[in-house]
């Protein structure tokens, strides 16, 4: 408890700081897609390689979505070279699977990002999109839902009074958490914090992974 009262006064000690950021950090930014999120497209190759090495040491938290077989192109072989995508038939059968994987690599190309996942069984391992080939297993947790809907919020609005309303929701939210919910919003709030100081894909909360 001492921790998340910790936690919540620096959250909201630095608040102000962070919702200045949106103004300086806007002109350096564009959409990953037409209504999902906003990242910076300064240095890729940096940010590519520091958020490869944060979720690879998540660990294997992330399933396949139902959107790797919906059309031909949502899963790739792990030789990217021929950009031969699977068959749908193929990807489905992956899918239902239902095997956990774990995010390994990142790769940035104009106007979307790729992800390398492994299975936890080493037998397996494709390219993905990143923002429909995944999702994080911890975001479907019911217990989670009021911290990830409002960390959402604070991510996709440009509007400071929502971004700080948001923010206080997704920690008042986390406050009423218990156990092993109550760590994985925590460390998710630390990372939202992170976003809004600098919006790039490498510093994006986790925890929103397949649910943005």
């Amino acid at each position: 408890m001492k921790k998340l009262i910790s936690l919540i006064a620096v959250l909201f000690t630095f608040t102000s700081s962070i919702l200045l950021s949106f103004n300086d950090n806007g002109k350096n930014v564009k959409a990953a897609t037409s209504s999902t999120t906003i990242v910076s497209t300064k240095n890729n190759g940096i940010h590519d390689q520091a958020w490869s090495n944060k979720l690879a040491k998540a660990g294997y938290i992330f399933k396949l979505s139902k959107d790797v077989y919906a059309s031909s192109g949502g899963l790739y072989p792990s030789d990217f070279s021929n950009h031969q995508p699977y068959s749908v038939k193929y990807a489905k059968k992956i899918y239902d699977k239902k095997m956990l994987f774990k995010i390994d690599r990142i790769k940035s190309v104009k106007n979307s990002t790729s992800i390398h996942v492994v299975s936890k069984n080493k037998k397996y391992r494709f390219w993905t999109n990143f923002l429909t080939g995944t999702y994080n297993i911890y975001g479907r947790r019911k217990a989670l839902k009021p911290v990830i809907k409002a960390e959402i919020k604070a991510i996709r609005t440009t509007n400071k009074k929502t971004a700080s309303r948001s923010l206080a929701q997704a920690v008042k939210a986390t406050a009423n958490l218990r156990g092993r919910n109550k760590k994985i919003a925590s460390a998710s709030l630390v990372q939202l914090q992170q976003w809004l100081n600098d919006k790039n894909f490498a510093n994006m909360p986790l925890l929103l992974i397949g649910s943005l």
